[in-house]
């Protein structure tokens, strides 16, 4: 007769765990976090152990609840950077997005009519799973970060640019052309530090209507996981769940040449190796749109594809 202690650790070790979780409404519509199996199909998960329950998956979420703040990084990559015609920054450039912003995989990206110049950022995101304060740039990962999802810093141009006639901006307003409404989607998935370790090495890219804008590595990030923490930490504390967009590669609509800026009816795709596919639809000036479908296929395609 096997004893307690050998039944233990026969259950221990035949315990699954998954580096990849997301959040998603079950047909009840009670939520879940589960690890994606496939088919439509999710396995519940307590923390990162997996649990022998399976789901149905009827409308997948943002891999977070709703976040207390929502951190942007701005100026983070050299093609960005140079596109703009702007000067490097020496330290990461930080502002901030409301908490409505946050929206979910699928949600339409809602433009309001004054907002003549909206554009997308696809970035790299992490989530902050504890208060933090004052932390060193060698324990940023290990005491801080929770994973990694995809983030569009959605931005409304016209209030960053002042062009004398038609934006009203000042050369300025970052935090609130950042902040409107619907303007930060995130997912689909969560990956963790045990799988990615300080967010380097994924592909990165942005399409717009299945157009491919951006292209690059998280690697190439000036300022990485580990320094973006140390900074934004110094003497201030960052809550548990805040969401940091890291910044976005060159490739947005508005160093394009005419600029492209998003339309209504236009559908954004930011996706991350291992990660996934964070798509949402974009509706202009109050024009309805059907938030995006959930079905099985479309569910491999955005996780698995």
């Amino acid at each position: 007769m096997m004893g307690s202690l050998t039944l233990l650790l026969a259950a221990s070790a035949a315990a699954r765990t998954t580096d990849r979780i997301i959040r998603f409404k079950d047909a009840a519509g009670a939520i879940h976090t589960g690890a994606y199996e496939g088919r439509g199909v999710a396995s519940l998960v307590d923390g990162w152990e997996v649990l022998d329950q399976k789901v149905e998956v009827a409308e997948l979420l943002a891999p977070v609840e709703r976040p207390p703040y929502v951190l942007g990084i701005g100026l983070n990559y050299w093609g960005h950077i140079n596109s703009t015609n702007m000067s490097a920054p020496k330290t990461p450039q930080v502002f901030f997005k409301g908490s409505n912003s946050y929206a979910h995989p699928g949600d339409v990206v809602e433009i309001p009519a004054f907002s003549t110049r909206p554009d997308y950022e696809g970035e790299l995101g992490f989530v902050f799973k504890a208060d933090c304060k004052d932390v060193a740039e060698a324990d940023a990962v290990e005491r801080c970060v929770l994973g990694y999802t995809a983030c569009d810093d959605v931005s409304a141009r016209c209030y960053q640019i002042d062009d004398g006639e038609s934006c009203p901006g000042n050369g300025g307003q970052w935090s609130f052309s950042k902040s409107l409404d619907t303007h930060a989607p995130l997912g689909p998935s969560l990956l963790s530090p045990a799988a990615l370790g300080d967010g380097g090495g994924l592909r990165l890219t942005t399409k717009v209507n299945g157009e491919l804008r951006q292209n690059t590595s998280t690697s190439d990030l000036i300022f990485g996981v580990p320094k973006i923490v140390a900074f934004i930490t110094q003497g201030t504390t960052i809550p548990e769940g805040t969401v940091v967009c890291t910044g976005t590669p060159d490739g947005v609509g508005v160093t394009m040449h005419p600029p492209a800026f998003l339309q209504d009816g236009d559908v954004v795709e930011v996706a991350l190796s291992k990660i996934g596919t964070l798509r949402n639809p974009v509706a202009r000036g109050g024009a309805k749109r059907e938030r995006g479908p959930t079905t099985p296929d479309e569910l491999d395609a955005i996780l698995l594809g």
